[in-house]
């Protein structure tokens, strides 16, 4: 039976591995994020991973009804007051 630290090192043998032969081309690298499930087989990211219509935070702001304020005062969201210090 393998011991913990033998375990690793074989874990991390195989990282270098699989990352080696990622890096020899392009295409190489592309089709080991589709097989990881990074990439769709189109090779559009992911809507988990941040691709897509993933329903939740967008790029450059939050998708929620949250309060904004300007200098302590309500400008949007439901009459919560902010308080600023």
């Amino acid at each position: 039976m393998m011991d913990r630290a033998q375990r690793n090192e074989k874990i991390l043998k195989a990282i270098a591995e699989r990352t080696k032969q990622a890096l020899t081309s392009k295409q190489a690298a592309r089709q080991m994020l589709i097989d990881e499930g990074i990439y769709t087989k189109k090779g559009k990211l992911r809507a988990e991973f941040g691709g897509g219509k993933s329903g939740g935070v967008k790029s450059g702001g939050v998708k929620s009804g949250g309060v904004k304020s300007v200098g302590g005062k309500n400008v949007g969201g439901k009459g919560k007051k902010s308080v600023t210090a």
